[in-house]
């Protein structure tokens, strides 16, 4: 765990074109966990382009913990592709073969800018993928609240539950930079007083506790201590109410 609020693991994806993480983040930041987009340009890699990477990881004895599936052209403002269509099985397998190879457990969902409120055909594709990686054994399919365009579904710690309470499999993905800008993320903190695991916390909802944290500071997204978010604070009181995950660093370089 390094100085830096508690962080244990970094993004080296954010603010990099598609396919080009920056690996070399986690060595500036003293930490050999590591998280991140989707490590290619295309939803369909061929196995060798997943063998480099994992060869590439093996060989700076970096940890992937987290990996976000295929969300189409990001920088272009995508945030998904359920709405329309659902992830194809090369990307899946793709997925599963790196998931094999390095043991990253947590992979995140984007749901598609299909509309507030998620259409059935979102529902559909959400639990077809739940279901599909639950089967191989992989790990959680993460949902994360996010910000910033009216027509994202999932903006809510709500909107998050009623997905991961829905689907078998989903968990809470809790960027506290988004959360900021879209929750009373003190009253959830106080919620989750005294949970254990994934328990439930004093509403006795089993979903609001967290599967995987991700910080950053506002305004500007940057590192913490460059804003004014209570990053300690919260990390701490995340700690305290029983979580034991990874508090990642994804945040702008």
């Amino acid at each position: 765990m390094t100085g830096t609020t508690g962080t244990t693991a970094v993004n080296c994806s954010i603010g990099r074109p598609a396919g080009e993480p920056d690996l070399d983040r986690a060595g500036a930041l003293g930490v050999d966990r590591i998280e991140l987009w989707w490590p290619w340009a295309t939803p369909e890699p061929e196995d060798t382009e997943v063998d480099d990477l994992v060869a590439e990881l093996s060989r700076r004895e970096l940890t992937l913990v987290a990996v976000n599936f295929w969300a189409g052209d990001v920088a272009a403002g995508e945030r998904g592709v359920l709405h329309e269509e659902p992830l194809s099985r090369r990307h899946v397998d793709a997925m599963s073969r790196l998931a094999d190879a390095t043991g990253a457990d947590r992979f995140n969902l984007l749901l598609g800018r299909g509309g507030r409120r998620l259409s059935p055909i979102q529902l559909d594709n959400t639990a077809a993928l739940a279901n599909l990686v639950q089967g191989r054994g992989h790990g959680t399919v993460l949902i994360e609240p996010s910000s910033g365009f009216d027509d994202y579904p999932v903006q809510t710690i709500v909107d998050a539950r009623a997905v991961t309470s829905s689907f078998p499999g989903t968990g809470l993905l809790a960027d506290l930079w988004h959360l900021s800008r879209t929750d009373d993320v003190a009253a959830w903190l106080d919620d989750l007083d005294g949970a254990e695991g994934s328990g439930a916390g004093e509403s006795g909802d089993p979903f609001t506790f967290p599967d995987h944290v991700q910080i950053a500071d506002d305004p500007g997204r940057g590192a913490p201590g460059s804003g004014n978010l209570p990053l300690d604070d919260w990390v701490g009181a995340l700690r305290a109410a029983g979580y034991s995950g990874d508090v990642a660093g994804e945040w702008m370089w």
